[in-house]
């Protein structure tokens, strides 16, 4: 016992875990299944799930790490630290090139520009009001490689700035608020609930997510391909999960708030007033492409990736 004590410590501190939960199984168990989430809306799944009994009820032993960000979480997963993470294509296809077996076996959360959970943001009082006037200035992203990096790139463009005078930093999504508050940061790409937990204290200027499409899978459930092939039978329970957590989360905004809040540390009311993200009921591969070609159209891939080379479903 001491000794599995010790191994889920060491594994913990490689992962860079910040909390942990481990349900309690209803039925038969499986070895345990490593889950890397972020705490934010976009990627609540794991929560949700773990919360109300679904992976138990499955026969799934799932513990659910929380990162930074999804780079963080494929670093993870290609050290062996968890088993399945989810991020977005623009990371795992670098992973890809770099000769990691990622594989993409669901689809995550999903953007739509009616309801964007995104914005650039910017201080109440800031003398920014344009893409132009960021050059020369410094901007936080998630993530440097990321989709949300790509899409501040697309949008800063399109806005007529030039990107060679634009400097990118990379801060967690949590604090990006207070560098923007700060003036750390001209300003930032900013997702909620820390966008509603923000207030009147920013100013948005736009949706950089625009600019990829109209419509596209933000978040892709991954692992690696030895991971999959030899546990297509999990994988494939996992998958469904997934998709019955998405269809009781799409429809139950009340019920998942209080949950969302105890990952992210979000007033609940907060959580209930916000924009909230919608995700895929089923797998949507070709919702995945205008995040590959956004990236490499703006540096964030070294050469055009078709959606099919990060895709393996698992099978029955």
């Amino acid at each position: 016992m001491h000794q599995l004590t010790r191994k889920r410590a060491l594994t913990l501190a490689a992962a860079g875990a910040v909390s942990t939960l481990t349900p309690t199984l209803a039925r038969a168990q499986t070895s345990t299944i490593r889950i890397g989430q972020n705490a934010a809306d976009t990627f609540g799944e794991g929560y949700y799930a773990a919360d109300r009994g679904s992976f138990a009820a499955a026969g799934l032993d799932v513990q659910v790490l929380t990162f930074t960000n999804g780079a963080a979480q494929a670093e993870a997963c290609a050290g062996g630290a968890i088993d399945v993470g989810l991020g977005e294509a623009t990371e795992l296809a670098n992973g890809i090139s770099r000769g990691l077996p990622f594989a993409v076996f669901a689809s995550g959360s999903l953007y739509d520009s009616a309801a964007p959970t995104t914005q650039f943001c910017v201080a109440a009082n800031s003398q920014f009001h344009a893409a132009k006037d960021f050059e020369g200035q410094t901007v936080a992203v998630p993530a440097l490689t990321s989709l949300s990096s790509m899409a501040v790139r697309a949008w800063l463009v399109k806005g007529g700035a030039d990107l060679s005078k634009v400097r990118f930093i990379e801060i967690p999504l949590n604090a990006i608020i207070a560098a923007v508050q700060r003036g750390t940061v001209a300003g930032g790409h900013v997702g909620e609930p820390f966008l509603s937990a923000a207030g009147s204290t920013v100013r948005r200027l736009g949706s950089p997510y625009d600019s990829v499409a109209k419509k596209f899978v933000i978040s892709d459930w991954f692992a690696t391909r030895a991971w999959l092939a030899s546990n297509q039978s999990i994988a494939k329970r996992l998958t469904n999960v997934i998709y019955d957590t998405a269809r009781w989360a799409n429809a139950h905004h009340d019920e998942s708030a209080p949950i969302l809040a105890k990952y992210t540390k979000i007033d609940v009311d907060v959580i209930r007033k916000m924009v909230r993200v919608g995700y895929a009921t089923s797998f949507q591969p070709q919702l995945m492409q205008p995040v590959l070609d956004t990236a490499q159209t703006y540096g964030g891939l070294t050469r055009h990736v078709e959606a099919s080379e990060l895709i393996a479903p698992p099978k029955a």
